[in-house]
């Protein structure tokens, strides 16, 4: 059975769960998978309720309930520069 992770989005004090979640091999694969959607989400996704994506995480937790990882959208730009190569 494939794990799956629930990537529900934080936009300032207001949380989007994510009911549906994401299968991944396993808990390693849950970083990569949630910055690409992550870069996904900036560069093409638009929500009126969303001004700035940098303003938002991932807050990702794993089918039992327990939080596996915090994203903050920062990192989408972290990752883009030079430093991060």
């Amino acid at each position: 059975m494939v794990p799956r992770y629930f990537l529900s989005l934080r936009y300032r004090s207001r949380l989007f769960v994510d009911e549906e979640g994401d299968e991944l091999a396993d808990e390693h694969m849950v970083h990569g998978h949630v910055l690409d959607t992550a870069r996904d989400l900036v560069a093409h996704a638009r929500m009126g309720s969303i001004r700035n994506w940098f303003d938002c995480s991932f807050e990702v937790t794993n089918g039992a309930g327990r939080l596996v990882l915090v994203l903050p959208f920062s990192e989408v730009a972290d990752a883009a520069s030079p430093e991060a190569s």
